[in-house]
């Protein structure tokens, strides 16, 4: 197995590098404004090496990818639409905490994924994760670079998050049926 294919490279370190370098590329030619957009691109790009867009997205994880990517291109046109605004120190610390309460929550979702038995889904859960975390940190770190984290540019992060929520709830646990009457012939043969 090579370093590009290592599970914790591929939901810890690519996404924070993709969002990091997400956030320093809008900063830097679109404006503080656009910057905290660039954690939902860098998960984007993440989401395109692993696990990939699929069409049709049949299973759940493969709906994954394709809800960043509308989300995005909403949190776009919400941000576009209040391009120039700049956002105060009481929206700044709120942004922080609004991205530390999902990265939070996104770890949860990682444990609990990873105690229910589908290694997947807390994979992505940690995506999401370290996603998030990057522009929370980066305005919590650096101040002085104006950077607001708004609800808006968490928009694609927070639908990932519903997205991996609800398909660990969906998921039956430790693959067993719900449905009673459905029997598996491999363990309950019907021979007669």
């Amino acid at each position: 197995m090579d370093i590009l294919h290592h599970p914790a490279f591929q939901s810890l370190f690519l996404p924070a590098l993709l969002a990091w370098l997400g956030v320093w590329l809008l900063r830097r030619f679109a404006g503080a404004h656009w910057a905290p957009l660039g954690g939902a691109i860098g998960l984007l790009v993440a989401l395109c090496v692993f696990p990939g867009f699929d069409w049709p997205a049949t299973a759940r994880a493969q709906k994954l990818p394709w809800t960043v990517l509308v989300g995005t291109v909403l949190a776009v046109l919400l941000l576009w639409r209040t391009a120039g605004r700049m956002g105060t120190g009481r929206q700044r610390i709120r942004g922080i905490v609004m991205a530390a309460v999902l990265t939070v929550a996104s770890l949860g979702l990682a444990v609990m994924a990873g105690l229910g038995g589908s290694l997947l889904l807390a994979q992505l859960a940690l995506m999401v994760a370290t996603a998030t975390a990057v522009p929370g940190l980066w305005a919590w770190w650096r101040p002085s670079s104006g950077l607001v984290v708004s609800a808006t540019a968490l928009l694609p992060l927070g639908a990932a998050w519903l997205v991996i929520a609800a398909a660990l709830a969906l998921a039956q646990p430790n693959g067993a049926s719900t449905d009673a009457t459905t029997e598996d012939p491999y363990f309950a043969p019907q021979w007669k």
